[in-house]
């Protein structure tokens, strides 16, 4: 599952629904954002917490909410996703949550860091 990121327009949309063997974060928007500037690590927290979908650790990984996750894939997956998806959520205190790695576009050749 991949959740892609606008970061401008604090949308979040799901991709690849029926891969649940893993969940990744990846940022498209903007095409500048990078780990290496906290402004855009910043928003980022502030996107997943303001969507309801997660938030993001201090080793730059992001934690899904299950439920948020499961919202997105409604209609999108097939019966057997439910079973896939349980081998990927983790307990979390009182919640459930699918760890996930966050990829940053790839500044461009030329681009400003």
């Amino acid at each position: 599952m991949r959740f892609v990121v606008d970061l401008e327009k604090v949308v979040v949309v799901l991709r690849d629904a029926d891969d649940a063997a893993q969940a990744t974060v990846v940022v498209a928007s903007p095409l500048r954002a990078s780990a290496a500037r906290q402004a855009t690590v910043h928003r980022l927290a502030d996107v997943l917490a303001a969507t309801n979908m997660g938030r993001l650790e201090s080793d730059g990984a992001a934690r899904l909410r299950a439920e948020a996750v499961r919202f997105h894939a409604a209609g999108e997956v097939d019966d057997d996703w439910e079973r896939r998806f349980s081998h990927v959520c983790q307990k979390d205190g009182d919640d459930v949550v699918v760890p996930a790695t966050v990829t940053w576009p790839e500044l461009l050749p030329g681009s400003e860091e």
